[in-house]
């Protein structure tokens, strides 16, 4: 084995490349290769000492390849790279470790080059996965056969149920699933159901044990899903023939839909490719599905659980762990696993108004879901006084017969419908209810409007949110007023419309011409306002264009403007501590990477230009080690400080690891970003009066380009590497 050689597997050649070429700067021999067979041919050939592993890939996913490495007793470091998230990151690693493999660490894309670097040339006791970040496993492990089978229903029989199946007797209905907070519809469980000829519709309880017992509950499970992704796939058009509504109907297209999956079914991966096949047949997203499991089932065989559940999510479908709190799981259990929801169980919620026992549950599985990083589902909510309780402890969304009760395909449809009357109600409750009004400007909108105002030219650009009697702005370009009476309000027209309203001259246009605005301060005459929505699909108001000469809006100007409002959509739809660093309070690295994607999306589809800076502190890990943790924690604080203050008018600005920090700007002149960065560098030089700290920075830039259509990770690969390449000839080896 060669420590100085790294082995790439990965299907995206670009990736592969810039992987490549950085551990090659580097000085070690790399190699690249998109075939498992060759792959596996080169690890015993070429005998590698590090491994960098996609986990997502067409022919053989991540998680087979590292069993068939554990079969090769493979010695070689392995580096696990994905886009798939980290909690389903740290569960492959968990797995590839269970097997004995050496994990050197999990890499997630856009991975950033420096951390990288850390993974090739640290030492085995600092990199080593497994002898310090492996979780215990329990003392004892009970698998499938070991634990007692549910009992059956004696009313019905095998062949009771091979004849529902052949006489399609079985139908599904769904049950909503709001946000608690909002009351947002965020998507729907499926149940099924059985229309017996004699008993009429009889329950899963009595017949899903039956189904398993008799080794019949594949063939159910996907008759279930192909009943309910057709109906998944149907649901907008019908939404649109049914209402005239088309945001309705398109907010029926992200909704999402909660399936269960037996514990017999668990380890049939044909189910799965069956499901997959489903998705691609109807169009609908991987992402839109949550695969349900009993708390029991997903604990029965932690270890068997590990590999296939991180396997599904690979996939890109989400996880639940249903009816938590009646099962024997510990934390330890659940931290490796890799859910992406928990579900309380109803018999807890059910009785929370009465139980002071139920309530200190309910809120301890809460608060052990989202330190685990999992969103908190109730069910089993029949009244609005459990429902409060639960907003208050901070539950994310709720289910129940309060809410809806399960419901036909029709009766569902008819449940939309009625919910989207009285919409200006509705609206004002959503609006009043998300705590935006009145409340101080924040940086996450104003980025937005700021280069909104630059990227049109504009003198005046708002986040506009239509009350009951007037208009607030939330963010303000151009103006220093924060609100309007609404009678006066163009937004209030234009959140009554379908698309984007454009008014060329106001002074022409006979609703507008006697407006006080018009006539008196600020003499519009150009306006373009893209509605705001909220998840729900309540229009909160607009993101809205102003400015004293008249104007036109082009086709592609007019999708500019709304996918700047769908952004801003986005902001509102994130809890702001989540993408927040506790320390400098800027941007984390999460945050920045999901932003920064969007808007480089949008840079390329729309030709704009585009400049990421990455800053990275020389020495910080060596000043920490002599002076102290407190001592970098301060001079980090000073140094974000002076960051944000020199970059204000920077798109994106995000601490984007212990000792790095990131800028991306959207159609900045190059003069501009210079004269950024001299200003920081001048403020950082003339902060330096502590001769003891020692510290400086290091800059790398590059540049969109507009023909390769480049990502966030292209750009930090190549900043990267001009920092590298500045510190080399400056005779820094850092």
């Amino acid at each position: 084995m060669h420590s100085d050689r790294i082995l790439i597997l990965d299907d995206e050649p670009l990736t592969g490349q810039t992987i490549r070429s950085i551990a090659e700067f580097a000085g070690m021999q790399a190699r690249h290769t998109t075939d498992p067979d060759e792959f596996f041919q080169l690890v015993q050939e070429w005998r590698p000492g590090h491994i960098a592993l996609d986990l997502i890939m067409p022919d053989m996913d991540g998680v087979q390849v590292m069993i068939r490495l554990a079969e090769l007793n493979c010695r070689a470091r392995i580096i696990i790279t994905s886009g798939v998230g980290t909690r389903v990151l740290d569960a492959a690693a968990r797995s590839a470790a269970e097997h004995g493999l050496r994990i050197a660490g999990v890499l997630a894309k856009p991975f950033s080059p420096p951390r990288l670097r850390e993974l090739l040339f640290a030492s085995d006791t600092d990199a080593e996965y497994n002898s310090e970040q492996k979780l215990e496993q329990p003392a004892t492990r009970k698998t499938q056969e070991d634990m007692p089978p549910p009992a059956a229903d004696t009313q019905f029989s095998h062949q009771d149920l091979v004849r529902a199946l052949d006489n399609d007797e079985l139908f599904v209905v769904y049950q909503p699933k709001l946000h608690c907070r909002t009351g947002i519809l965020t998507g729907f469980e499926a149940l099924v159901r059985w229309q017996h000829p004699a008993r009429g519709v009889v329950t899963p309880d009595s017949f899903i044990p039956l189904a398993e017992q008799s080794e019949l509950i594949d063939q159910l499970t996907l008759r279930v899903l192909e009943k309910s992704l057709s109906w998944l796939h149907q649901l907008p058009r019908s939404v649109a023939e049914s209402s005239g509504d088309p945001y309705l109907s398109w907010r029926m297209e992200s909704v999402t839909l909660s399936l269960n999956i037996s514990a017999a079914s668990l380890n049939n991966l044909t189910l799965f490719d069956q499901l997959d096949e489903c998705c691609q047949a109807w169009g609908i997203r991987r992402d839109r599905l949550i695969l349900e499991l009993t708390e029991t089932s997903a604990m029965e065989d932690p270890i068997a659980s590990l590999d296939m559940l991180t396997r599904v999510r690979m996939r890109g479908y989400h996880l639940s762990i249903d009816d938590f709190g009646t099962g024997y799981s510990s934390m330890l259990q659940l931290a490796r696993l890799p859910f992406s929801e928990i579900k309380v169980d109803k018999s807890f919620v059910m009785t929370a108004e009465e139980s002071e026992e139920s309530r200190t549950v309910i809120r301890s599985i809460i608060e052990l879901g989202h330190g685990l990083g999992l969103q908190a589902t109730a069910e089993g909510i029949e009244t609005e006084e459990t429902l409060a309780y639960l907003t208050s402890v901070g539950c994310d969304l709720a289910q129940g017969y309060h809410i809806a009760r399960p419901m036909t395909e029709q009766q569902t449809l008819e449940w939309l419908i009625e919910r989207s009357h009285n919409n200006e109600e509705s609206r004002l409750s959503v609006l009043h209810a998300m705590n935006l009004l009145d409340t101080p400007e924040e940086e996450r909108y104003d980025r937005i409007t700021r280069l909104a105002c630059r990227l049109f030219g504009v003198q005046t650009t708002l986040l506009s949110l239509v009350d009951t009697d007037r208009q607030w702005f939330k963010s303000v370009q151009g103006l220093r007023i924060r609100e309007t009476h609404r009678d006066a309000s163009f937004c209030s027209h234009a959140i009554d419309q379908t698309g984007t309203m454009i008014v060329n001259d106001a002074s022409q246009d006979p609703r507008f011409a006697g407006n006080p605005l018009v006539t008196g301060f600020p003499h519009i005459r150009f306006y373009a306002g893209a509605p705001i929505h909220a998840s729900n699909g309540s229009k909160l108001g607009t993101l809205c264009l102003i400015d004293p000469e008249p104007g036109v809006l082009s086709d592609s100007e007019t999708r500019l403007l709304e996918k700047l409002a769908g952004l801003l959509e986005a902001e509102l739809d994130d809890e702001p501590g989540k993408i927040t660093d506790r320390l400098t309070g800027l941007m984390n690295r999460k945050g920045f990477e999901k932003r920064a994607g969007q808007l480089l999306e949008l840079c390329n589809h729309f030709g704009l230009s585009a400049d990421l800076l990455f800053l990275d502190i020389d020495h910080f890990k060596k000043h920490n080690s002599v002076h102290g943790p407190q001592s970098g924690d301060r001079f980090l604080d000073s140094f974000s400080r002076l960051f944000r203050d020199a970059f204000s008018e920077a798109d994106l600005i995000s601490r984007f690891g212990s000792d790095e920090f990131v800028v991306l700007l959207v159609g900045q002149p190059p003069e501009a970003i210079k004269d950024m960065l001299n200003t920081l560098r001048r403020h950082f030089n003339a902060s330096q009066t502590d001769s003891r700290i020692g510290l400086d920075f290091s800059t790398g830039h590059s540049t969109l380009d507009s023909e390769t259509h480049d990502d966030l990770q292209q750009l930090l690969a190549r900043a990267d590497r001009d920092m590298y390449a500045a510190r080399a000839a400056a005779g820094d080896d850092e």
